[in-house]
């Protein structure tokens, strides 16, 4: 049995989501070259090998991503396969399926019209890392398979945390995008000892990037346990962090709690909003990080714990040093690899992913048909500057599938903080086709990057920062009069 066996319904609806957004035809192969989903003229190939020598063949082998055009006349790739000189299709781009750095599987896109072949030229800049967003959507959907046949097999000690499926960095949406640096950093150092602060603003995934970290760790097999500094009354903050004894105080259990560093032991501690922790409490919180020992609330007998600290808060912990609410010696000690989630206004090229991931899931838990957004939708929902982050967004999407009485969703079904006076019937007349609303959108990134101090326009960096060629900016910023 292959990895895509267990997913196959799942595969086929994206196939043919995709195939609908794109107008393209598309296959997916799994890791032994079997069709196991297709659209079109490859509908009809589901459960039969691709031919031997061909080029997502030659994808399953090398692992690596690939575009074909003219395959009869210029592409050596193709020369082995045995149905060359049958071949109808004119434009061919793959991506193969990764699963923790193993190739499971190859997703395609075909053109078989000049039309199409044009079509693909010219955006396969942009469908390259579409292709790697749905490669890494399946991949998650494979782990999450692993995660649940895991919990099946094993019985584990009941605590509140071995009911929570792990999450693995594929998982993160805009793992290849907006979030990239941050993960490439994260990446290598989940299995060190050493602490991690997350910083970014509420709503941008901290805890879950913790997560990820704590999953892909040697230390998943043990517990990660979480609690929110701020959520919790000043009085009792003590007790939760590092437990107490029988009778410490009026209403305690006589046999005593253990606290939440005692509980993650050999795994991963994540203190949430660490940055709201009471100035009086901040000195023991420094003590367990600095010698590995926890105390309990009236206790008299020392605890040895071997936990990894993950922090996050969205405070300005260095302007809270200088105020004298917040110890230096606690903030040196928790900075050590300091992590920043950028706010989604800053990464906007990930909201149509976040977009598409949303109303997949609130579509099937409300049980409706797959809601696909306007056009102009999609277009308000990106320029939005999302003040809650991905919390807001998922907010949004959730009502706008609540409130939508067909498949397609439109202004009339958004939250009223996305309309402005007079702006929402405007744009509802508005007719403008895909390719004018992907005209206009790009050309505000490129415009945004080069008004951005942080670039100085510099062009080489830009370049770097959108994964496109110097020469491809050039034509761009050329072609929308931007130089």
């Amino acid at each position: 049995m292959t990895e895509f066996s267990r997913i196959e319904e799942f595969i086929q609806s994206y196939a043919d989501n995709i195939a609908k957004v794109l107008g393209l035809d598309v296959t997916i192969l799994d890791e032994q070259g079997i069709r196991v989903s297709g659209t079109g003229y490859y509908q009809e190939l589901i459960g039969l090998p691709a031919p031997e020598g061909s080029f997502f063949r030659m994808i399953l082998q090398t692992g690596q991503p690939g575009m074909m055009f003219d395959m009869k006349k210029n592409e050596a790739q193709c020369m082995n396969c045995k149905f060359l000189l049958q071949c109808r299709e004119l434009g061919t781009i793959g991506f193969p399926v990764h699963k923790r750095e193993k190739t499971v599987g190859v997703i395609g896109i075909i053109g078989f019209s000049p039309e199409q072949k044009e079509k693909m030229l010219h955006h396969s800049e942009k469908w390259m890392p579409f292709l790697q967003h749905i490669s890494s959507l399946i991949e998650h959907k494979l782990l999450e398979l692993d995660a649940e046949l895991e919990k099946s097999c094993h019985i584990q000690e009941e605590k509140p945390e071995a009911s929570i499926a792990p999450v693995y960095f594929a998982q993160l949406i805009g793992a290849e995008t907006g979030m990239r640096d941050v993960i490439v950093k994260a990446k290598k150092v989940t299995n060190s000892i050493s602490t991690v602060l997350v910083r970014g603003e509420s709503g941008t995934g901290k805890e879950l990037l913790a997560r990820a970290i704590h999953s892909e760790s040697t230390r998943s097999r043990y517990p990660f346990v979480a609690i929110n500094c701020a959520a919790i009354p000043e009085t009792l903050l003590e007790s939760e962090l590092f437990g107490y004894e029988g009778g410490a105080f009026t209403g305690s259990r006589r046999e005593g709690k253990p606290g939440k560093f005692e509980l993650a032991h050999k795994g991963t501690i994540f203190l949430d909003e660490v940055g709201d922790i009471p100035l009086a409490l901040q000195p023991k919180l420094l003590r367990v990080l600095q010698e590995k020992t926890v105390d309990r609330v009236g206790g008299v007998k020392t605890i040895g714990i071997d936990v990894r600290v993950i922090a996050a808060t969205h405070r300005d912990l260095e302007q809270m040093v200088k105020e004298g609410t917040f110890r230096e010696d606690l903030y040196y000690r928790l900075n050590v690899i300091p992590l920043r989630l950028r706010p989604l206004r800053e990464r906007r090229q990930d909201i149509p992913l976040y977009l598409q991931h949303f109303l997949h899931r609130y579509s099937t838990l409300l049980q409706k048909n797959r809601c696909q957004l306007e056009a102009g939708m999609v277009e308000r929902l990106i320029e939005y500057d999302w003040p809650g982050n991905i919390r807001q967004l998922e907010n949004a999407v959730e009502y706008m599938v609540n409130m939508a009485e067909g498949e397609r969703i439109g202004l009339e079904d958004a939250p009223d903080y996305l309309l402005s006076e007079g702006e929402g019937k405007r744009n509802a007349h508005q007719a403008q086709s895909l390719e004018q609303l992907l005209a206009e959108y790009e050309r505000s990134v490129l415009q945004r990057y080069f008004t951005d101090h942080a670039y100085a326009q510099d062009k080489a960096a830009i370049a770097n920062e959108l994964q496109i060629s110097l020469s491809t900016l050039y034509r761009k910023l050329e072609k929308y009069e931007l130089v």
